[in-house]
């Protein structure tokens, strides 16, 4: 049996956590290739994309009965090509499979802006033109009845319900969610309280620039003292750092998965303001209380900023309130192994 990982090749949360998979499944005796392609395109890479990875590098794809091809939910179109092999799909964010349909992507993006519909087939073409050009193919999973066969692997509450809908069954589906990576394990808080400054950071890279800009303006007029700071352009450990030093983690983006840095920052102690949506809208998949996840449509910016100069003020008194969330990232580092475990037996019976 070769099992197959397809992965972008490009340094996200998405392919850590596929080379993951791919060095757990290694440790267990398994044959396992990384398929590195992106919409049907296929990479050549002379190199594992990451430095820690087990696995090797695969030029095709046997397509055989015994074999496995596992992709994420953001490329799905090549198991379409398939028609012997295990087909599964590891769902590490939904809004990149609802991403796939074009129409849909750019009727939502359109209204999200509160743009005339005029602008729809304008947009819808040009996606259509970037991507015939850039030689990305549009095929992807669509069909309920192909969801069906295929096995899934869902990393939170906020995919399971979307999978079911698609008339999966609870036999076809298991929980694997990947991991963050504790560089540091002295995450002790008597340790990480005396790095602490009073730095509220925050994830541009799905936020709205125009409530940042707000937000920043805010902050800047009423309380210039506190230190008000993106988390870009920083390497891992960089990132890292950044978060061992802030009293408050700020992610107002649309959470179409468990995403891996508000996840990092629970761990360093930060105390955390989210969006409602995606996945951080039920508290499953992030157990924080609901007063600390704010509304994008009609954002209270100075109830926002208020609340985050309070967290920073009174750090102490709100960092037990995430106890549960961090409870849950470190159980999620547990279980992986014993997942996989499972993910094993499925594939070795079936």
């Amino acid at each position: 049996m070769k099992i197959y990982i397809v992965c972008p090749y490009n340094k996200t949360g998405g392919p850590r956590s596929l080379h993951q998979l791919g060095n757990n499944l290694v440790s267990k005796g398994l044959d396992v290739y990384m398929y590195y392609g992106n919409h049907g395109q296929k990479i050549k890479a002379s190199k594992l994309l990451y430095n820690d990875s087990k696995a090797k590098i695969a030029d095709n794809i046997e397509d055989q009965k015994d074999n496995v091809v596992i992709t994420s939910e953001y490329d799905t179109g090549w198991l379409l090509k398939i028609k012997k092999a295990k087909k599964v799909i590891w769902w590490l964010s939904l809004t990149y499979y609802l991403n796939n349909d074009i129409l849909a992507d750019v009727k939502k993006y359109t209204s999200n802006k509160n743009e005339s519909s005029f602008y729809i087939p304008i947009r819808y073409f040009k996606r259509i033109i970037k991507d015939k050009l850039n030689g990305k193919s549009d095929k992807f999973v669509k069909k309920s009845k192909d969801f069906q066969t295929i096995y899934h692997l869902y990393n939170c509450e906020y995919v399971r319900e979307y999978i079911t809908s698609r008339g999966v069954k609870d036999i076809q589906m298991q929980y694997l969610c990947g991991p963050i990576d504790l560089v540091n394990n002295d995450l002790s808080i008597d340790n990480i309280l005396k790095d602490k400054e009073n730095i509220i950071v925050y994830n541009p890279a799905k936020m709205d620039k125009d409530v940042v800009e707000s937000i920043s303006e805010y902050l800047q007029k009423y309380y210039p003292s506190y230190i008000f700071k993106p988390l870009q352009n920083m390497t891992h450990n960089e990132v890292l750092n950044n978060l061992r030093k802030a009293k408050v983690y700020l992610d107002l983006g649309y959470f179409p998965g468990p995403e891996r840095m508000p996840r990092e920052a629970v761990m360093q102690y930060c105390n955390i303001i989210t969006a409602n949506r995606g996945s951080a809208a039920n508290s499953i998949d992030i157990p924080i209380p609901k007063k600390y996840k704010f509304g994008i449509d009609e954002l209270n910016v100075k109830k926002l900023c208020e609340l985050a100069v309070n967290m920073c003020d009174n750090f102490a008194v709100y960092t037990p309130e995430y106890d549960k969330y961090r409870e849950k990232v470190i159980n999620q580092i547990n279980r992986f192994d014993s997942d996989i475990n499972n993910f094993c037996d499925y594939i070795k019976r079936n």
